[in-house]
């Protein structure tokens, strides 16, 4: 069986412990020394590693024995799995970070140039854009939003966000690339709407982009 991303994405919180530590192992580990690393007792292990394997998440090879005695059972990580902790990319997302913070200015805003870029690039040729198929653009990169009527108008709530703990400091970075994402979507699609602000954290686990209609287009 062949591993997808669809795969590691659905894993429960134990079975991705598992998996988190044997793609930390450069070399593959027994059950014993798994069960000792994790506090888990050797059965559950086992258990959550046949599910793996299943998966095609995980590779089972033998022990290269030189010395007397039954060769071990070994388990180590699918190499084309992606990692399932995003503690690898944290140190690189806050370096990219800072240097985009170092060069803006309010005459060059690089963040939301840089957003707007990666927006256009998610349209292909003649695709037509709106804020519905945004709220899909967005969920699949991350977030998990929904778009909602208002009396202030259109928004787009986003109600989990993987980088809050870089944002809910004040660092408004990370909002300025997704809003000029946002727009940059809107506009390589010909949208009716662009998006006016991103609003970070309006309450503890709320973030609220909204939307304004062009000039140039009739209402519906």
């Amino acid at each position: 069986m062949t591993a997808s991303h669809d795969d590691a994405d659905r894993l429960g919180p134990t079975r991705r412990r598992v998996l988190a530590h044997l793609q930390e192992e450069a070399n593959p580990s027994p059950i014993e020394a798994l069960s000792a690393a994790l506090g888990l007792h050797a059965n559950t292990v086992r258990f959550h590693l046949d599910a793996l394997l299943e998966d095609g998440l995980v590779r089972r090879v033998t022990e290269n024995r030189t010395r007397q005695g039954r060769p071990r059972v070994l388990f180590t990580a699918t190499p084309s799995v992606p990692p399932v902790s995003d503690v690898p990319y944290q140190g690189l997302v806050s370096a990219l970070l800072a240097h985009v913070r170092a060069i803006e200015t309010p005459e060059q805003p690089v963040a939301e140039q840089i957003g707007e870029d990666w927006g256009r690039s998610l349209v292909t040729q003649g695709q037509v854009t709106s804020p519905n198929e945004l709220v899909a653009v967005v969920n699949g990169l991350g977030l998990t939003s929904r778009l909602a009527t208002t009396d202030e108008g259109l928004q787009l709530q986003i109600v989990r966000c993987p980088f809050r703990d870089m944002t809910i400091t004040g660092d408004t970075t990370v909002c300025r690339i997704h809003l000029g994402l946002m727009r940059g979507y809107l506009a390589a699609g010909g949208a009716d709407y662009t998006a006016n602000e991103l609003i970070p954290w309006v309450t503890p686990e709320l973030c609220v982009a909204t939307f304004e209609k062009l000039a140039d287009q009739p209402d519906s």
